[in-house]
């Protein structure tokens, strides 16, 4: 009886361990799927502040933004809050309101790419403010303060 006793606890650790190890994961997944929308304003950004020649790559970086955006819903929807994470509890207790942010974000970034096809330099600067406007709106509703 005892040995039966001690193979259900080391199982039920073994599970609750997987399961928190699979939380920490998720948390760092939607973080990369953060970083990657960071790093495409941060590229689109120094290309304009700098004059590189490289706006046609704005476009690219525009539709990076689009495809980063359609995960944010998926990767936001288990509330999941293991190991160190920016995401406030708000998101889950706002979800409606969090989707209506994300699609904001999904718009303004469609927006971006359609102003970096055409080339028009002061739409392009306008969209992507309209970008930062809706990373922005998000953040401060769901998204811990920097200390």
């Amino acid at each position: 009886m005892r040995v039966i006793v001690l193979i259900l606890a080391t199982i039920a650790t073994m599970a609750g361990t997987s399961l928190a190890q699979e939380d920490v994961a998720h948390v760092k997944y939607r973080q990369k799927v953060m970083k990657s929308i960071g790093a495409d304003m941060g590229a689109i950004s120094d290309i304009l502040k700098n004059g590189l020649p490289l706006t046609d790559n704005i476009g690219v970086h525009a539709q990076s933004l689009e495809l980063a955006g359609s995960l944010i819903e998926s990767a936001f929807k288990a509330p999941v809050s293991a190991g160190h994470t920016e995401a406030l509890p708000a998101i889950w207790m706002d979800w409606e309101g969090y989707l209506e942010a994300t699609r904001g974000f999904q718009d303004a970034a469609a927006a971006l790419k359609e102003a970096a096809a055409s080339g028009d330099q002061a739409a392009i600067g306008l969209a992507v403010r309209q970008v930062g406007k809706s990373c922005g709106t998000c953040h401060r509703q769901y998204r811990k303060k920097d200390e």
